[in-house]
């Protein structure tokens, strides 16, 4: 009788290995394999060893450090986190046109493998519990801060050295920080004056670095598991006469489609008074304009630019500049985008941003021409300064 094999595989091997069932050689704090094919090494806690290397190693992500003592507390935060993702959180991103299989099954087990990535899904559901749960909003909202910057700082040591196989999580993982950069700005209960241009220059900023790594994942051909994950142009956008948690509607759909039609008939004479404009930044105006269209027009479709909250992406450093230099056609333009985002207030973290944004706009003006007197006040129109933050979904 031949004799028994030793067993040969890892027992304690990292999680990367196993995944690939392979043996490990175990040395810390990156094992070989790892280390040849640029991989993130993550190791299993020892329940035997209470010192041993934590799963993270923040030397390659920037989470927390090999070997700390993660409280049950901490434990049962990120359960409470994880939970309210599966059944509640991806939902209202599936229902905003990303794949609803992609966002509950592909990247929670990429996740696995990349804890910035994971740290990204907990930072915008904290932040989404915070939108829901209005009593105990503060405290996840400094969850959902410790949580981003986790997100920030791995994937900001990532992103030097990134290899095939990180495009995709590092993809995913930009897309919720910018979804959570939209929407801290309207979720956070502080009250200060907003510079509203800067924190769209923010979201464009994010849109980019997103669009810049989804560039390259298709460039490369190595979209694998993403495929089809973003939405397609004909998606549209939530009009439920009801949020889902049960609160009164956010805006009302009959309002929603006669705000489209005044928006679409005023960006038409907008476009006539552009092409008769004779100054040298006609160019950029037109430009401009062009995909401000393309952007709003299909709504409540998103169409085949990203809709109206990728339109930042489109627009150009000097047309910000004449928006910053007070240039009244540059400011109508961004009037015109700030009254669109309105028709996207059903979308929890977008909410009412779009009239705090004109409304940031327009306060600080103290005379305005009389050509555009007539835009701006039915842009204002049922706007109520005194009540700015509405029911969340």
């Amino acid at each position: 009788m031949p004799l028994r094999r030793s067993h040969t595989k890892s027992r304690k091997g990292c999680l990367e290995c196993k995944r690939r069932h392979v043996k490990c050689d175990e040395v810390l704090p990156k094992c070989t394999l790892c280390k040849r094919r640029k991989l993130e090494c993550n190791y299993p806690p020892d329940p035997d060893n209470p010192d041993s290397p934590s799963t993270r190693d923040g030397s390659e992500t920037g989470a927390r450090t090999p070997g700390s003592d993660r409280s049950m507390q901490t434990r049962m935060v990120e359960m409470r986190l994880w939970h309210q993702y599966l059944t509640s959180t991806y939902l209202g991103l599936a229902r905003d046109g990303l794949s609803a299989y992609h966002l509950s099954m592909t990247i929670p087990q990429m996740a696995i493998a990349h804890p910035y990535l994971l740290d990204s899904i907990l930072a915008l559901t904290a932040l989404h519990l915070a939108s829901v749960e209005t009593d105990n909003s503060q405290t996840w909202l400094e969850e959902a801060m410790q949580y981003q910057s986790q997100t920030c700082a791995g994937l900001s040591k990532v992103i030097p050295e990134i290899t095939q196989e990180q495009y995709g999580p590092a993809f995913v993982a930009s897309v919720f920080i910018m979804l959570y950069a939209q929407g801290f700005p309207v979720i956070s209960p502080d009250t200060s004056a907003v510079d509203g241009l800067e924190k769209v220059m923010e979201v464009r900023r994010l849109i980019s670095g997103c669009a810049m790594l989804f560039k390259k994942i298709t460039e490369l051909g190595i979209e694998g598991e993403l495929q089809g994950w973003l939405s397609s142009p004909d998606t549209e956008e939530i009009l439920d006469s009801r949020s889902h948690n049960g609160h009164a509607p956010v805006e009302d759909n009959e309002k929603l489609f006669d705000l489209h039609k005044k928006i679409m008939g005023s960006l038409d004479q907008l476009g006539s008074t552009i092409e008769g404009d004779t100054s040298p930044n006609q160019t950029i105006f037109k430009s401009t304009w062009q995909f401000l269209h393309q952007a709003i027009e299909p709504w409540p479709k998103i169409g085949g630019h990203g809709g109206v909250i990728a339109w930042p992406l489109f627009v150009t450093d000097e047309f910000i500049s004449l928006v910053r230099d007070g240039d009244w056609l540059a400011r109508i333009l961004f009037l015109h985008y700030a009254s669109a985002m309105r028709l996207m207030c059903n979308r929890w973290y977008v909410r009412d941003w779009g009239r705090r944004l004109v409304l940031a706009t327009v306060q600080p003006l103290e005379e305005i021409p009389a050509m555009w007197i007539d835009t701006i006040s039915w842009m204002k129109g049922d706007i109520d300064t005194r009540q700015t933050t509405l029911p969340v979904r």
